[in-house]
């Protein structure tokens, strides 16, 4: 099985064989063992995006960019979290509101009259 994984993991069955991707392995084709496959870890990663399968299809693909739609905590990007806006300070203060400051009362020292 080849695939190109955007974190480091460490897979281990039950028969204590390991397979790794490390550091320097993220991003890179890499052929995997079929076993990690029934690994919970494994599971888990396809799941949030963090392995991509490579196929004869998208090899030539995955050569040229292999973080595409990946983002910094290597998980795939959707397109329903892409926010579609070009300026990078509008995307992270889109839906945010304004929160109008109140100054705090000052105490009086002076006594009321009568």
């Amino acid at each position: 099985m080849t695939i190109i994984c955007h974190v480091a993991a460490d897979f281990v069955n039950s028969d204590g064989e390991k397979f790794s991707v490390t550091a320097k392995d993220r991003n890179l084709i890499k052929d995997a063992p079929e076993w990690i496959k029934d690994t919970l870890l494994f599971k888990w990663l396809v799941g949030d995006g963090s392995i991509k399968f490579v196929t004869k299809s998208n090899k030539i693909e995955a050569e040229n960019d292999p973080t595409a739609l990946v983002d910094a905590e290597g998980k795939t990007i959707h397109a329903e979290e892409q926010t579609g806006v070009n300026d990078p300070v509008e995307a992270e203060t889109e839906g945010i509101e304004e929160v109008k400051e109140e100054k705090p009362k000052k105490a009086t020292t002076r006594k009321k009259k009568g």
